[in-house]
């Protein structure tokens, strides 16, 4: 009896660990740092990122003008390489033959990518705190700040939830990279009541930090990441996708 009891008991511990891990892993890969395929390179590049973080909010934290400079330093790096790599003819190609095959290549490609991705969240963080004022503070703070927290969720659960469904793979444009497709086209999800869930929702998290700071550089700095992606899906992306999902063409790298 005492067995058969604490059976159920077991389970509900093992899939909530199996999900939090889940969870976890998720978290850690769309902030840059992609589990399934962790070196000793990609963990010291990581942990010199978080180094890095901690210096300049702890040692620099009104320094606005290294916050812009880092701003848009990473958002040119950022913007740049995936319309140069991921383009048709882009520079995709040469990582493949850099690194002998596309595996190897695309793994050199993500790895790069996820470390751009942690300095992008973290300069719009930065600009945001090392720009604080006074934008909206004829509001109740209280009352703000749970709104703000509702918002801040509600994108951050978007944006893991799509993750999930469209797998990191597909977070990390690996279909672009590849030039062909890898999955099925996801309309499953977040993706059955938003079209674009990723760039579009899942961007709320950076407004609301930047209102709770009150900082009038750091909702330009949101608004200018979300605007240049969208960009990014428009000329680029798009086009990759009706070109291959939606008229069901593949295309290999490997034959270029």
């Amino acid at each position: 009896m005492f067995k058969i009891s604490k059976m159920p008991y077991k389970n509900i511990i093992t899939n909530f660990l199996k999900k939090f891990h889940l969870f976890i892993t998720l978290l850690l890969s769309i902030s840059g740092y992609v589990v399934k395929h962790a070196t000793i390179p990609r963990t010291i590049a990581i942990l010199s990122s978080l180094t890095f973080s901690i210096y300049i909010v702890n040692y620099q934290p009104h320094n606005y003008k290294l916050a812009i400079f880092y701003f848009i330093l990473v958002e040119v790096f950022y913007i740049g390489f995936i319309t140069l790599v991921l383009k048709e003819n882009g520079f995709r190609h040469w990582f493949i033959k850099k690194w002998g095959d596309e595996h190897e290549g695309y793994l050199a490609y993500e790895a790069t990518l996820g470390f751009i991705f942690f300095h992008n969240a973290l300069s719009i963080g930065y600009i945001a705190s090392t720009t604080s004022g006074n934008l909206l503070n004829f509001f109740h703070k209280e009352l703000l700040l749970v709104i703000l927290a509702i918002l801040f969720i509600f994108g951050f659960i978007i944006k893991i939830w799509a993750a999930k469904v469209v797998s990191i793979d597909i977070y990390y444009w690996k279909d672009m990279f590849l030039g062909k497709k890898i999955t099925d086209f996801v309309e499953t999800g977040p993706y059955k009541y938003f079209n674009n869930p990723m760039y579009g929702i899942g961007q709320i998290q950076a407004y609301a930090i930047a209102v709770w700071y009150g900082s009038k550089h750091g909702l330009i700095a949101a608004l200018l990441n979300q605007t240049l992606i969208f960009l990014f899906f428009y000329f680029i992306e798009k086009k990759f996708i009706e070109r291959v999902y939606q008229n069901n063409i593949t295309e290999s790298v490997s034959a270029d």
